[in-house]
């Protein structure tokens, strides 16, 4: 004769172990999606910086260079399209992973003009002078972990 008690704990223990590796699987599917994500958005940053910079073509001298496609940035322009597609039910079940692609090329596109825009806000304009500036190769003397600080004593 079967020992109904001991059948009635193995069940006990077997559904509490498919418990536990619910709960389980549910966190690691998470962590794996965020790492998807991660992975998708920086290998698209990645690989339109490769691309640009190996094929791309400038016309500033101080500029990145850049794909185009009808005169329209390939990284900005795919950004958009998959973007748009993504958020307008056009990928389905993948609009996640449109997103994520949509914002490394768009982001690919935004590092580009900021770069652009940072040097030549860094380069002198024609007419301009550099009085008072540091000689090159000297830096100004701050002290770790914070601003220059300015004290002015008064004088009697």
């Amino acid at each position: 004769m079967a020992d109904f008690g001991s059948v009635a704990k193995v069940k006990e223990h077997w559904e509490r172990m498919q418990a536990r590796m619910k709960n389980f699987r549910e966190k690691n599917e998470k962590n794996i999606e965020r790492g998807f994500a991660i992975v998708e958005v920086t290998g698209s940053l990645f690989a339109w910086g490769y691309a640009n910079e190996r094929w791309g073509q400038t016309t500033d001298p101080l500029g990145l260079k850049e794909i185009t496609i009808v005169g329209v940035p390939a990284d900005l322009g795919a950004g958009i399209g998959l973007l748009a597609l993504s958020l307008f039910g056009g990928l389905g079940k993948y609009a996640e992973h449109g997103i994520n692609l949509g914002s490394g090329s768009a982001g690919a596109f935004a590092y580009r003009m900021g770069a652009e825009l940072g040097r030549k806000g860094a380069t002198p304009a024609a007419g301009t002078t550099t009085a008072g500036a540091l000689p090159a190769g000297q830096q100004a003397r701050m002290p770790y972990g914070g601003r220059q600080h300015h004290v002015t004593y008064a004088q009697r």
